[in-house]
């Protein structure tokens, strides 16, 4: 039983994915952008405010795509709510210029994650039924809660980043999160899920 437990946890870690370019990239240029227009002489708050729009921009941006490709043809018209929510957030973010704003709109969509993944437990026969496949001894396996779970985890180090008071210890302290989560994710969610359906 030790053994095994042991095996799977070493199989855990030994299968956790690397962060993929496409996640990396936005770090390192929020960083990039965060240390060059500093250095320009513009104002903290400013500089702040536009990076973590640009994040959230392109966060966004880059999961439409993948979400109109399972979407069905009647349905992807809706698509352009999403456009118009997030341009309207990006406007509002930029007419405010107050990081504190920013930094509460992400511990505003933290909530809202955390919403829709309760419900999904609540519901969690039919979404299962709808959205995955893996069944362990006649059992649905679930990742809503562990989505529920590190949706909180951010929450809860967003609002800890918030309480420093210093938008370079949020900027700092938020890319290394950003890599911690992704790993503790990924372990995690190796752990739940049957071993034959881990990741090679």
């Amino acid at each position: 039983m030790t053994y095994a437990v042991i095996s799977r946890v070493q199989g855990a870690f030994a299968s956790i994915p690397p962060m993929r370019a496409e996640t990396l990239l936005p770090l390192v240029i929020m960083l990039i952008l965060w240390i060059g227009l500093n250095g320009s002489g513009m104002p903290e708050d400013r500089v702040f405010v536009l990076v973590l729009v640009l994040a959230q921009t392109h966060a966004v941006w880059r999961s439409l795509p993948n979400a109109a490709r399972h979407l069905n043809d009647g349905y992807r018209a809706r698509m352009v709510w999403p456009v118009v929510v997030v341009t309207a957030l990006a406007a509002v973010q930029l007419g405010v210029g107050d990081p504190l704003f920013s930094q509460r709109l992400l511990s505003g969509g933290c909530i809202f994650v955390l919403v829709i993944m309760l419900m999904g437990v609540r519901r969690e026969q039919e979404v299962m039924a709808r959205m995955m496949h893996n069944v362990t001894e006649g059992r649905p396996v679930s990742l809503l809660r562990v989505n529920a779970c590190f949706a909180m985890v951010f929450l809860c180090v967003n609002e800890a980043l918030i309480a420093t008071g210093s938008l370079v210890v949020w900027m700092s302290a938020m890319m290394v999160a950003a890599f911690f989560i992704h790993f503790a994710y990924w372990f995690i969610v190796l752990l739940v899920i049957p071993p034959e359906d881990s990741l090679a």
